[in-house]
């Protein structure tokens, strides 16, 4: 879900803390992904393009799997490492927006 306006927050009292990195330059190292947040984002992004959903045998959708594992490749031919974080169950203060969602 984020942060709502930490961006701006870093850019405003910490500029320096916030640099644009070319992807070349993360080679040989490893980073963690938030995996919530990357399922949802694929799942977003094949529902609104109109691209019908990938589905099992059982018609249930695998359209993020398969997003994530492009992307886990891509990475890894970068020389990346991809640390996939799962966070525990969301806190009661975030039902509303996941709700919404």
């Amino acid at each position: 879900m984020g942060i709502k306006g930490l961006t701006k927050l870093l850019a405003d009292n910490a500029p320096k803390a916030m640099k644009e990195q070319k992807f070349e330059s993360y080679f040989g190292r490893k980073i963690a992904i938030d995996a919530s947040m990357s399922i949802y984002q694929f799942l977003i992004v094949v529902g609104r393009s109109g691209t019908e959903m990938l589905t099992n045998e059982a018609g249930e959708v695998t359209s993020h799997l398969q997003g994530m594992f492009s992307r886990t490749i891509r990475l890894l031919e970068a020389g990346i490492k991809p640390l996939y974080v799962f966070d525990g169950k969301p806190p009661d203060l975030k039902k509303k927006e996941l709700a919404k969602r």
